[in-house]
């Protein structure tokens, strides 16, 4: 059913007069419905504690990183210069592996990128893009030997973009697929600073994650930095998209009469219903118990139910004492 449907199925019950066209309607009653309406599926959306089914997406991604690429390097200089990347740099410092500009595809961007290699030190990341063979990092290289050397450098991505319609990850959900591990987290920021800032952070090769706010965006962060180019990352989350368009397009709110709902339309229903009685002043008590009732149900329902386990675990368990000997481990046993 769609929005204009749904409405005027709303509009019949109560009885109000049954608008002709919801979005853009000046009429009043048309108004109330398409604000009651939108309120209704933003509060719906919010429900289930762990996400409808069907506004549960699957996010896949691939790392990124580029070199090694020899540059030019002073001691005690954040310059680095003599860069010889084969792609092109745009006016608002990235990079384009394809020699032709892509805002789309680029991936060197300042302030994003962190930087590898002789001389670099811990959490350098590229700060400026100063040319094609140019840019200045955040910290000085650190050199030992001659004042100037030639060195190779490997930049590697830290932090990526969420999908426009993330909402909230779903635990235990998030895959290193290349490697089959799962990852580490989400860190909390004491884990991450001891990981990013002490030695100890070095050791580790299973990705650790966390999500944090960087230039007034939410990130997808990844430690250590990733300097494997196209290994495959996943997890699933909870989307804020309650509807779609006539094409598909998911969305968080009424934008055209055609549009769809992604949740149950029937409860949509309900909940419109006696929102607009409230907000008429006429009696919703009935409805509203009914609404809920429904919805205690739907909830109950979404997706099945689980078989629940006496002693469960979030970890996948390969090796363990029934498929290792007791005796003769990594030997041959004689005959």
């Amino acid at each position: 059913m769609s929005l204009i449907s749904i409405c005027q199925q709303v509009a019949g019950y109560i009885p109000v007069a049954i608008p002709a066209f919801i979005v853009n309607n000046p009429d009043e009653t048309a108004m109330l419905l398409l604000a009651c309406a939108q309120d209704e599926g933003d509060a719906l959306a919010r429900r289930p504690q762990g996400g409808w089914v069907n506004m549960i997406r699957e996010f896949d991604f691939t790392t990124a990183s580029v070199g090694p690429v020899n540059g030019v390097v002073t001691n005690n200089s954040p310059v680095v210069t003599g860069l010889s990347l084969s792609g092109t740099w745009d006016s608002g410092g990235n990079w384009d592996e394809g020699g032709t500009w892509d805002e789309g595809t680029s991936p060197l961007v300042a302030n994003s990128w962190y930087v590898f290699g002789t001389g670099a030190q811990n959490n350098t990341i590229i700060k400026s893009i100063d040319s094609a063979t140019q840019i200045t990092l955040n910290q000085n290289i650190i050199l030992s030997g001659a004042v100037t050397q030639t060195v190779q450098l490997t930049f590697g991505k830290s932090d990526y973009d969420l999908p426009a319609d993330f909402e909230r990850p779903i635990d235990n959900t998030f895959w290193d697929r290349s490697r089959f591990w799962a990852m580490r987290g989400p860190q909390s920021p004491q884990q991450w600073q001891l990981y990013k800032s002490s030695v100890i952070g070095r050791a580790s090769i299973q990705r650790r994650y966390r999500f944090r706010r960087i230039n007034n965006a939410m990130k997808f962060s990844i430690d250590p930095v990733p300097l494997d180019n196209g290994s495959a990352l996943v997890f699933e989350y909870v989307s804020t998209g309650w509807c779609e368009s006539q094409t598909g397009v998911v969305q968080n709110s009424w934008m055209n009469d055609n549009d769809v709902g992604v949740l149950d339309e029937y409860l949509m229903r309900l909940g419109i219903r006696w929102r607009m009685l409230r907000r008429l002043g006429m009696s919703y008590q009935e409805e509203l118990n009914e609404y809920e009732r429904q919805v205690d149900k739907a909830v109950a329902h979404d997706g099945a139910a689980a078989i629940l386990n006496l002693t469960p675990s979030d970890s996948l368990t390969i090796i363990g004492p029934w498929n290792l000997p007791e005796t003769n481990f990594g030997g041959v046993t004689g005959t």
